[in-house]
């Protein structure tokens, strides 16, 4: 299962507000490795600036249901405000992975950076294909070529 939740990002706050947002979402009670997530800051900073999550989720696996995690930018962001649903669970207790999008020109030093400071968040290619929904389809894929009962066929 997956959950969507979008964050207002600039010029509604400002990167490193948008990135504190987040993980007042993502974080709480049981947050395992929260030192990871403050040490991304700069990084997930620029990452939000170029406005990457606006079209590529930043997603959490582990606990619970997968989070994919939007940002709102221009006036969409403004008129959408602060409010952003809370979660039932958190998803950084316990085992969990965070994948960021990026684009091809930074990756690199983004994946370096990432890996001194945050092993935990792992980069993804935005040219990339979702491997979320190529393994959603592929699920579907293998339902639809079951077996199909009509309960209401009378004969």
């Amino acid at each position: 299962m997956k959950i969507r939740r979008d964050v207002s990002s600039i010029p509604f706050r400002s990167a490193s507000e948008t990135w504190q947002r987040i993980l007042d979402l993502v974080t709480g009670n049981g947050t395992v490795d929260l030192q990871q997530l403050k040490d991304a800051t700069g990084v997930i900073g620029s990452i939000i600036t170029d406005e990457h999550p606006a079209n590529r989720a930043i997603l959490i696996e582990g606990v619970g249901a997968q989070l994919r995690i939007y940002c709102r930018y221009g006036m969409k962001a403004v008129e959408e405000g602060a409010h952003v649903d809370t979660l039932t669970w958190n998803p950084t207790a316990g085992d969990w992975k965070m994948h960021v999008p990026c684009d091809a020109e930074n990756i690199e030093w983004v994946k370096k950076s990432l890996a001194a400071t945050s092993p935990r968040i792992k980069v993804f290619d935005l040219a990339e294909d979702d491997r979320a929904d190529e393994e959603e389809a592929k699920a579907n894929a293998v339902k639809s070529s079951g077996i199909v009962v009509d309960w209401n066929l009378r004969g």
